[in-house]
């Protein structure tokens, strides 16, 4: 198999490998009463969201060489024994599992530990072990929230990030990417040197108590010297400021690393959990955006922390945009807005994920089709608006011709989980310009 060289130095350059997960027994085991503590705001219909996942996939397919699953890379990371049971053993520090469930896992192959670990452990007698007023409990719980990849780890420029979740529900999440990035035959020839960041480590270790939380829907890489970080519901300044060492530090062995991070101070609600649930780049001069936040003369415009990582020390300054600070870094994006010009539509299509678009290549995205007033605001901005299946049925259709694409996924039980095409990749690696 041939290593997976880590590069990312683009949110819109050519996708050639991503990470995905397609929904499994996880989202079948989720009952109402667990919803509010797993962060979903409905239960999902199992077999629609594998569909639609799939019709997703597929389309990824139409420009990536690779589309991966975690729960493939998973197993493949826990071949070996030694590593597999050193997994159990950090899982157990983490999350507290206790010792007749970690011997049941020590006992399974690799596939299944996966499985387990991901979708979920029943119990034998479920009924002896519930609270049928308030919720279920599990021998090991589901993580439903997996299906977003963009989130427990990041590549960022040729490092990673192995995130730190804000929630009890996503606590698992990075030590699995951990545990990938470290001992998969194709990445494991990464070293500690391309690490950004890190507190899973730590925390198993019990070397802190505490660790600072930094998600990867709000990390966007605008170009190969400028990164925006939103600190927001889900990212702490604290975590930000760790990165940013972390990348200054880097930066003073390779001057061709980032120079800037661009801290976005976002307002701490659902609604806006990351930056990229407001704000996606989707083509080299166009971005698409909830316009309150970013609209010039707005009281909702949100201010922005610009960090210099050129020096022996981080230097900070103020800036009173994003689009303002990155013009001033030779980075000038026009804004299409999420939901268009009627500020009903851009508050309704903005909740189900209108402005989380991800790009295959400059100016090829996929968004969810339900986002109708966004998909009319990018026709008139000169993309060709075309269903997946247009998209899947046609083979004479090259999405890279040079053209302008909106690919709208079907999305109709994906949406309902609150993420969009973005949250649910993440990018290993983009051509480099």
């Amino acid at each position: 198999m041939q290593p997976i060289q880590l590069s990312v130095f683009s949110e819109t350059a050519r996708l050639r490998q991503v990470v995905v997960h397609k929904p499994g027994s996880e989202v079948d085991l989720m009952v109402p009463g667990m919803m509010e503590k797993l962060l979903f705001d409905d239960i999902l219909h199992g077999d629609l969201a594998r569909y639609e996942h799939g019709q997703f996939r597929q389309v990824l397919g139409k420009v990536a060489d690779e589309v991966l699953d975690i729960q493939d890379l998973f197993t493949d990371a826990l071949q070996n024994e030694g590593i597999k049971l050193g997994f159990i053993e950090d899982l157990r520090r983490l999350v507290g599992l206790p010792d007749d469930t970690c011997n049941l896992l020590r006992d399974m192959g690799p596939a299944d530990v996966a499985r387990s670990v991901i979708g979920g452990l029943p119990w034998d007698d479920m009924s002896g072990h519930t609270r049928w007023e308030e919720e279920f409990d599990y021998r090991v719980r589901p993580i439903p929230n997996l299906l977003f990849m963009r989130d427990p780890a990041s590549v960022i420029g040729d490092g990673y990030s192995v995130n730190s979740m804000a929630t009890w529900a996503r606590e698992r999440e990075p030590l699995i990417l951990s545990y990938v990035f470290r001992h998969h035959p194709r990445l494991k020839h990464h070293t500690d040197q391309d690490k950004w960041f890190d507190q899973v480590t730590p925390l198993v270790r019990g070397d802190i108590k505490a660790p600072v939380s930094l998600e990867g829907g709000d990390i966007l890489v605008l170009s190969p010297k400028v990164l925006a970080v939103g600190c927001s519901e889900r990212t702490q300044a604290d975590a930000i400021h760790l990165l940013a060492e972390s990348l200054r530090a880097h930066r003073a062995e390779d001057e061709t690393s980032f120079d800037h991070l661009l801290m976005v101070l976002m307002p701490h609600k659902r609604s806006a959990m990351h930056l990229d649930t407001i704000f996606t780049r989707i083509s080299e001069d166009e971005c698409l955006v909830f316009p309150p936040y970013f609209r010039e003369g707005s009281r909702e415009l949100l201010n922005v922390t610009s960090i210099d990582l050129r020096h022996p020390e981080l230097r900070m300054s103020t800036q009173p945009s994003l689009l303002k600070a990155l013009k001033g870094l030779g980075i000038d994006l026009r804004p299409i807005h999420c939901g268009g010009d009627d500020p009903i539509m851009q508050q309704r299509e903005q909740w189900t994920d209108g402005a989380n678009a991800f790009c295959l290549a400059p100016g090829v995205i996929t968004s969810y089709g339900r986002n109708v007033a966004t998909a009319a605001a990018l026709d008139q901005a000169g993309y060709r608006v075309m269903t997946a299946r247009e998209v899947l049925t046609d083979p004479a259709l090259n999405l890279l011709d040079g053209g302008k694409y909106l690919i709208q996924v079907q999305a109709g039980e994906l949406s309902r989980a609150r993420g969009g095409p973005r949250c649910m990749t993440m990018p290993l690696a983009r051509d480099r310009a």
